[in-house]
């Protein structure tokens, strides 16, 4: 296995192109692993074995045990890794315990470096659009917080690419530090952020980090057709499917993965991330697992290289239809593009 390096966005930290996701550590409130601490261990030791230099956590992930044990797995080895942690959901039942006010970013990051055993964060994302907090209030405060050096660099997660603007915006006009990568939602069935966010991160050289790179785990074809999610699966256990996709295609697509395995010698979950890692503009792809047998089967993606015929097939299958005003964008571009 040869671990693969690259910028974070247009920044000089060196991050791997598989970054390892520990939402599954703890008594997730979302039922998506209760990984112990013994396996976290194992896991996070195995995965830097494999050359992985980056995690990502967020302080809700089982309420704060996600953070606590990957710094206990992590120990002296903290600075031998980038550490990626969010801010802005639930932390309490007070008025401030969520949101992305000055407040409640500074009493958050607090949380996190005690949890996580650090005395800073390299990435610190925000989690989510905050609708209460003047965009001004969050940017001065995160910009503060990379000036404290209790953070080295900002991002954002699950914004539209208008939302994700204006910050940036606002971020250069206050002179502040700017969002450098974009945690999405972004997988075979999920092309969303094609129309809007991925135009938006390719012109401002912001890093994309795919966050559920396998529809839940849909795309690893464990799920049949005729019978639902049974117990011990992801969406088993949830008894809800999240990320929301097409199903239909989603059947359809894990059909084309399997019948890909004997000319790619991949599974269908080391093909899913493969062609992630051949996305314009995806810095890394975040990978979690419930079992050290998942986690193994994810980390050999790594070593998957699609050619233009496997790639372009599932381009096509795949690919979400344009919308308006993308297509009449491109139409009115025809007569400015250089002529062959």
């Amino acid at each position: 296995m040869a671990m693969e390096y690259t910028n974070l966005g247009s920044t000089g930290l060196i991050v791997s192109r598989l970054c390892f996701g520990t939402m599954t550590f703890g008594r997730s409130q979302w039922k998506l692993g209760g990984v112990d601490q013994k396996t976290a261990d194992e896991m996070v030791g195995s995965v830097m074995d494999s050359g992985i230099n980056f995690f990502d956590t967020a302080d809700i992930y089982s309420a704060g045990q996600s953070e606590e044990m990957l710094g206990r797995a992590l120990g002296q080895k903290r600075r031998d890794v980038v550490i990626a942690t969010k801010v802005r959901g639930r932390v309490g039942p007070g008025h401030n315990d969520a949101g992305l006010s000055r407040r409640h970013i500074f009493d958050a990051i607090d949380g996190s470096l005690r949890r996580l055993g650090t005395d800073y964060i390299d990435l610190y994302q925000v989690h989510g659009w905050d609708a209460l907090t003047p965009l001004e209030e969050t940017m001065a405060a995160l910009g503060d917080l990379v000036v404290s050096g209790r953070v080295r660099y900002i991002g954002f997660s699950n914004y539209a690419a208008w939302q994700a603007a204006l910050s940036i915006g606002i971020s250069e006009r206050l002179n502040t530090a700017r969002f450098q990568s974009a945690q999405m939602h972004y997988s075979l069935l999920c092309r969303d952020i094609e129309h809007e966010v991925v135009p938006l991160c390719l012109s401002k050289g912001i890093g994309i980090l795919p966050w559920s790179p396998l529809s839940g785990g849909f795309l690893s074809g464990k799920y049949r057709k005729d019978t639902g999610p049974v117990s011990g699966t992801r969406i088993g256990d949830r008894g809800v499917w999240f990320p929301p996709f097409d199903r239909e295609l989603g059947f359809r697509v894990v059909d084309v993965l399997k019948t890909l395995g004997p000319q790619t010698g991949a599974t269908p979950s080391q093909v899913s991330l493969a062609w992630l890692l051949r996305k314009p503009g995806v810095t890394s792809v975040i990978v979690g697992a419930r079992s050290m047998e998942q986690l193994k089967d994810n980390l050999g993606a790594v070593d998957v290289k699609l050619d233009e015929k496997v790639f372009g097939r599932l381009e096509e299958l795949t690919a979400p239809k344009p919308m308006y005003p993308n297509w009449m964008i491109a139409n009115q571009s025809q007569d400015r593009l250089p002529k062959e």
